[in-house]
């Protein structure tokens, strides 16, 4: 893997914002796109299903903007977030992977 001069510092703060909590219709915004003929909310929710493990209808029941889902969900949504990002990287060949770097 590739890393910077300031790498020390990005560990630290990749470290702090791994804390953060990331809420469900923050995630959506940032990784579901949004396609004509698709009820949004559904693929959303599908999205967020598919993250966390839930059933599609738990996620659904969490309500409108999810402000009833239980607070595990956004720890779970920023390391995703997270993955998302770095998975970026590497396509676009910001970051470069090892050799040995697992394919599965």
């Amino acid at each position: 893997m590739q890393i910077g001069r300031s790498s020390s510092w990005n560990g630290n703060r990749i470290d702090t914002i791994r804390q953060l909590p990331l809420e469900p219709m923050e995630y959506c915004r940032r990784w579901v796109a949004q396609e004509s003929g698709l009820n949004y909310r559904k693929v959303c929710i599908n999205a967020i299903a598919e993250i966390t493990g839930a059933s599609p209808k738990t996620v659904k029941d969490w309500g409108t903007n999810f402000q009833r889902r239980p607070k595990y969900v956004t720890r779970i949504l920023r390391q995703a977030d997270l993955l998302n990002q770095f998975k970026q990287l590497v396509v676009t060949g910001i970051i470069l992977l090892p050799p040995d770097f697992p394919s599965e």
